[in-house]
């Protein structure tokens, strides 16, 4: 049967959802402050944080240009375990809203508006917004509705006397971004537990789930990872008229993007599932303005999601495709060549691919100090243009590389590849040797739960695959990627930072308990009522009280 203490919870819920939609608090924009602005005033309403002030309060991002916080709560009980809740406050932009933008914070008029424009919607879409069973609207999955769950639970918990362990809410900005939030949370919890004597045994996420069979919802027992490799290719420029005197780069990164684009043996699997495959973000030449000439360099970008990889094992396998990639551009143009010319020489171009470190190290062997002065001084600057927004980390980070080929002797075409921020480590369940019994049947105990309390299905699985915060809630291998990121993501530790040797000493197993939702970040986001309402409160309360042991 149904927990009676959460009678007439979605009635909280209710009130904190419609306030909290309100709020457009858009990612990497001041306007993340109106949520800390809200997130604070409700902990002050609340009669058990009136009597205990310093359990709840504001963590300022260190060095943050916007000057965003991490919203915090705690309600104290006995005993030193600890629950960890984290959901991200920050929303996406309403660029394909159309004429309705003045309704996406307005969950109410827009499914009014989206009436009238149901037979313009996906078929899907249109049968949601009939059946009257969704919330329309920004923000309302992507995660406002798991943020309001937990809150409401939360003030549930603070009315409880001589409650058993203790109970933590992580509010967090910058997730749609680079997380910020919870890279600066991480910090936090390790001070709580220091402060309050903590045993973090779970963190909880409750971004909302997807379904493949609509009748069957979702538990994740972990988080993908992602990484963003970027390949840099300086060829050697001539005059179009004379393109066999010059080696266009475009050419070589188009063949290097073709390979890479959804290249299904770039997925990682294990356990039976799989991560989507890599896809570019980004790709530009470096030309300032347009002449007739080839470009001397091009870069770009690609988000790759791992289960299991490491930033080595992966910048192994982009550096193979990139020296493929360049020997197959060079066959092709020989072969070209000599039918062009009617000759029998080959042309002078050969490959080579060098990591960022490898080519800094070329630099520094070359010019020694006079490069690292440099280098450090237009480190320095691009810092500054990133943080006033002049300029994004993928084209600071390929300035930096245009500046470390003028002190590079050798002046032959190279592909160089890296990483750029952000780096989210993948995080599972499956990778802890221990776990405590509770943690490791909860995923199951939930199930049972479900079924026999709504008559609902939920399966497991090992990895959220959204991407998510939850990737910051343990490591492994801290050490090998660390060595991997200090040396090939420029900004790491200069203006990017993960706190990787805290979130070792911090480690905890996760889950994502979380609503349904559907068309993430597209004009017709929704989340389904019964589950922000009703059944994931139930079933969030149901895995903390299990984990306490209420």
């Amino acid at each position: 049967m149904k927990n009676m203490f959460l009678n007439d919870i979605d009635i909280e819920i209710k009130d904190i959802f419609y306030s909290y939609i309100k709020i457009k608090s858009y990612t990497s924009t001041k306007n993340e402050n109106d949520a800390s602005n809200f997130l604070i005033n409700f902990f002050k309403s609340i009669d058990y944080f009136k009597e205990n002030p310093q359990l709840y309060g504001l963590f300022p991002i260190e060095d943050d240009n916007l000057n965003r916080s991490v919203s915090w709560a705690m309600v104290k009980g006995k005993g030193p375990d600890t629950v960890v809740l984290i959901h991200h406050n920050d929303i996406v932009g309403i660029e394909d809203f159309k004429n309705f933008k003045p309704y996406a914070y307005d969950p109410c008029n827009l499914e009014k508006q989206l009436f009238n424009y149901k037979d313009n919607l996906l078929d899907e879409a249109k049968k949601d917004l009939l059946s009257g069973e969704y919330i329309f609207g920004r923000g309302t999955a992507d995660m406002k509705a798991g943020g309001s769950i937990q809150l409401a639970l939360l003030k549930r918990y603070s009315s409880i006397k001589n409650i058993k362990g203790n109970v933590i809410i992580l509010s967090v900005p910058d997730e749609e971004n680079t997380s910020a939030g919870m890279r600066s949370g991480v910090l936090l919890l390790d001070k709580l537990r220091k402060k309050y004597n903590l045993d973090y045994k779970l963190m909880i996420n409750s971004e909302p789930h997807q379904r493949v069979d609509k009748n069957i919802g979702v538990l994740s027992e972990g988080s993908v990872g992602k990484i963003m490799p970027f390949v840099y290719v300086r060829g050697s420029l001539s005059h179009a008229g004379k393109v066999f005197e010059g080696l266009n780069p475009l050419n070589i990164l188009s063949e290097i993007v073709r390979k890479i684009e959804l290249n299904i043996k770039l997925i990682d699997s294990i356990k039976g599932e799989s991560s989507p495959p890599p896809t570019w973000l980004y790709l530009k030449d470096r030309k300032k303005h347009y002449d007739v000439s080839m470009p001397l360099s091009v870069g770009g970008c690609f988000s790759i999601l791992t289960l299991n990889k490491s930033p080595d094992k992966v910048l192994r396998d982009v550096k193979n495709i990139c020296l493929d990639s360049f020997k197959n551009i060079v066959t092709q143009m020989n072969e070209i060549y000599k039918l062009y010319n009617k000759t029998c020489e080959d042309l002078p171009w050969e490959a080579k691919v060098v990591t960022f470190r490898e080519l800094y190290k070329e630099a520094y062997k070359d010019c020694g100090e006079n490069f690292t002065i440099d280098y450090d001084r237009l480190l320095e600057k691009v810092i500054k243009k990133i943080k006033s927004n002049e300029i994004s980390m993928i084209e600071g980070n390929l300035e930096l590389v245009d500046l470390i080929f003028d002190y590079i002797k050798d002046l032959s075409p190279k592909v160089v590849i890296g990483l750029v921020p952000p780096y989210y480590p993948n995080v599972s369940n499956i990778y802890f040797d221990s776990l405590d019994d509770n943690i490791k049947n909860l995923s199951k105990d939930i199930q049972t739960y479900a079924k026999e309390v709504f008559n609902q299905e939920y399966t497991k699985e090992n990895f959220y695959t959204g991407i998510s915060d939850l990737s910051y809630s343990s490591i492994k291998n801290r050490k090998s990627i660390e060595e991997s990121l200090i040396g090939n993501m420029a900004f790491f530790d200069k203006y990017y930072t993960i706190p990787l040797k805290v979130i070792e000493k911090n480690s905890m197993p996760c889950i994502n308990i979380g609503p349904w939702g559907k068309d993430f970040h597209k004009l017709t986001e929704r989340v389904l009522k019964e589950d922000l309402f009703n059944r994931t409160p139930n079933l969030l309360n149901y895995a903390i009280s299990k984990t306490l042991k209420w």
